[in-house]
C-alpha cells in the first residue's frame, strides 16, 4: 500500500468526510479531519423564496455542492413546497456527492458533467441551453465562472444564496499552523475553493511559504486548484473526477 504511514489532512466538514476517511484508511493511510468550512443560513431568504415561488418557470436547476442541495431543499420544505413538485425539477449536479444529495431528497438528476468546471457543464448541455432559464442555488462566495459560462451558451441564469460559509470556530491557529509547517501532514486536501481560501486566512505569508516545501496539496476541480494557487501554493494532485474516491486514488497513484 503506497499510502501506508502517510497522514492525509481532510478539510471537509465532518459530516461530509466519511467516504474520504474510509478510502484513505482502506489504502493504508491515516486520515485527519480539520474542517476549513462552517456553513450557516443566509442573512435573508428573500431572493431564494421568490425563486422557489417561481420554481416551475425554470428549465434547469444547477447544484454545485451538497450544501447547496440541503440549503435549497430545506427551504422548500419550510415553505411547504410538496415533494412532488421537487420530483418534477430537472436538476444538474456538479459532482457525484452533489448528485447523491439530490437523489436522497427525491430530486432526479439529468446530468453529472465529467469535469468540475462551468465550461464543461455548458458543453455537456450543449445547444439545449439556448434561451433556457437556469437557477443556481449556491453559497455566498461562489465565483461567477459557472453562471458566466452558462450565459455564454445562451442561458438566462439566476443565482440565489442558500448558505454562507465561514472559517470554523475553535481552531487553535498557532497549533494548526505548526502542525502544517512542521510537516505533520503528507498531503493537504481541498474539495472546494472556499476551503482553500479559509485555510489561507489562518497563515501569515511567511508561514505559507514555509508550508509550501513541506506538504503536497491535492484538490478536486480546477476552480479549487486556482484558489490554492492564489495563496502562492503549488497544486501537486488534481483528481480526474469530482469524487472523494477519485481524489484519494489520485493521491495513491502519486505515491506509487
Amino acid at each position: 500500500m503506497t499510502m501506508r504511514n502517510r497522514k492525509i489532512l481532510i478539510t471537509r466538514q465532518h459530516e461530509q468526510a466519511g467516504e474520504m476517511i474510509r478510502e484513505v484508511e482502506f489504502r493504508g493511510g491515516t486520515a485527519v479531519v480539520v474542517p476549513m468550512i462552517a456553513t450557516g443560513p443566509p442573512r435573508t431568504w428573500t431572493e431564494c423564496d421568490a425563486a422557489i415561488g417561481r420554481l416551475r418557470t425554470f428549465d434547469v436547476l444547477v447544484f454545485t455542492s451538497a450544501n447547496g442541495v440541503e440549503g435549497f431543499v430545506g427551504r422548500t420544505r419550510i415553505l411547504g413546497v410538496p415533494p412532488a413538485s421537487l420530483a418534477q425539477v430537472r436538476a444538474v449536479a456538479v459532482g457525484e456527492v452533489t448528485a447523491s444529495a439530490l437523489a436522497g431528497n427525491g430530486v432526479p438528476v439529468i446530468l453529472v458533467p465529467e469535469k468540475f468546471a462551468g465550461a464543461a457543464l455548458a458543453a455537456a448541455l450543449g445547444d439545449s441551453l439556448a434561451g433556457k432559464r437556469v437557477l443556481i442555488p449556491r453559497g455566498d462566495i461562489a465565483r461567477e465562472t459557472l453562471p458566466d459560462a452558462l450565459r455564454g451558451a445562451g442561458a438566462i441564469v439566476e443565482t440565489v444564496t442558500v448558505y454562507v460559509t465561514s472559517v470554523p470556530e475553535g481552531i487553535d491557529r498557532g497549533s494548526f499552523v505548526h502542525r502544517v509547517v512542521s510537516g505533520e501532514f503528507d498531503v493537504v486536501t481541498f474539495a472546494s475553493p472556499s476551503a482553500a481560501a479559509n485555510f489561507g486566512t489562518l497563515f501569515h505569508a511567511e508561514e505559507l511559504r514555509a508550508a509550501s516545501g513541506r506538504i503536497r496539496i491535492a484538490v478536486i476541480g480546477p476552480s479549487t486548484a486556482d484558489a490554492v494557487r492564489a495563496l502562492g501554493l503549488a497544486v501537486d494532485i488534481i483528481a480526474p473526477e469530482s469524487t472523494a474516491c477519485a481524489l484519494v486514488r489520485s493521491i495513491d497513484e502519486y505515491y506509487s
